[in-house]
């Protein structure tokens, strides 16, 4: 009897979770459903992707302790994500998987990205 208590406040919760994550999902904002773009490909044709806005996904492998900017990569390429220039910053979330709606700028020849929206665990920080 306890085992079956258990195991259906188990599949309660997991259905709560999957429940919560499609909420989450349709309450996304349309500029991050944009298409998403390889870091490698804003390497690649960096000239081209100068002041285009561009999705990029991936996870953060490094970030300022204000939060205000951090390294993104996508396992084609790491690329230097700066919000700060829109006003907010992110909570400490290095490793994390994230997804960045910004402009593509070129900084000493370097292409980055001033983010205007990040995604992180289905939290919207903008």
């Amino acid at each position: 009897m306890r085992l079956c208590v258990i195991t259906g406040s188990l599949i309660l919760l997991l259905l709560t979770s999957l429940a919560m994550q499609t909420v989450l999902a349709k309450n996304e904002p349309a500029e991050l459903k944009a298409e998403e773009v390889k870091i490698s490909e804003i390497f690649e044709n960096e000239t081209a992707y100068h002041g285009k806005m561009v999705v990029v996904e991936g996870k953060i492998e490094l970030e300022c302790g204000a939060g205000c900017w951090f390294v993104l990569d996508d396992k084609t390429g790491s690329i230097y994500v700066d919000i700060l220039p829109n006003n907010f910053a992110i909570p400490q979330k290095s490793g994390e998987d994230a997804k960045v709606y910004g402009e593509v700028t070129l900084k000493n020849g370097d292409p980055q990205i001033i983010g205007k929206m990040v995604e992180i665990g289905g939290e919207v920080y903008q």
